[in-house]
């Protein structure tokens, strides 16, 4: 990324997390980024151009905020039930976590513009599977060590279990017992990876 199109790319995702995509002006990140009008359409061709990559970039950063030493940790569980006690915890941090709220929030309102902008379809998809992958990480190395479900297809039990984590972000506003919901997820989430 070149010095003069980073500035326009952040200035462009500080517009996103205020004002979301239909209400950013361009005159207004241009000016945040000290950017000419020449600068947008020789970067990124469009106001959609530059909102698409600022969206994927800001989905990046969101994925990056996770933290890479829960692999490690979930690497060093030796028996199922350190498997299943951290998987539930991560759950517990992810619906708990001011951060992690806010994070998952962010990622639902950039799928949703994902949906609606053809543009940012397929970036906001790479950066999710990215996202899976790790999570799919983790089961196949339970399955390695014989800890859990050989059988689990690891893809698709990461995608249903991310699907319910953001699921529940849509949910929080009306259902508020987080502790009622937890008892219902962490057994959800578990009963899976057992093995049989």
């Amino acid at each position: 990324m070149s010095t003069g199109e980073k500035p326009l790319l952040d200035a462009a995702i500080r517009s996103l997390e205020l004002n979301g995509w239909d209400a950013s002006q361009i005159n207004e990140i241009l000016a945040d980024a000290h950017a000419s009008r020449s600068s947008l359409y020789h970067f990124y061709g469009s106001r959609e151009g530059l909102l698409a990559a600022a969206t994927a970039e800001r989905y990046r950063r969101l994925l990056l905020q996770e933290d890479t030493a829960l692999v490690t940790e979930a690497s060093d569980c030796e028996t199922t039930e350190e498997l299943l006690a951290f998987v539930a915890q991560q759950l517990v941090r992810t619906v708990t976590d001011p951060a992690s709220i806010k994070a998952r929030q962010s990622r639902v309102a950039i799928g949703a513009d994902a949906l609606i902008h053809e543009e940012l379809r397929e970036d906001v998809a790479q950066k999710q599977q990215l996202f899976l992958d790790v999570i799919a990480e983790i089961i196949r190395a339970g399955q390695q060590k014989g800890i859990i479900r050989q059988e689990l297809n690891a893809m698709a039990y990461a995608a249903w279990m991310h699907g319910s984590l953001l699921g529940r972000t849509l949910t929080e506003a009306v259902f508020q017992d987080t502790a009622s919901w937890l008892e219902i997820a962490i057994e959800a989430v578990v009963a899976p990876l057992r093995p049989r």
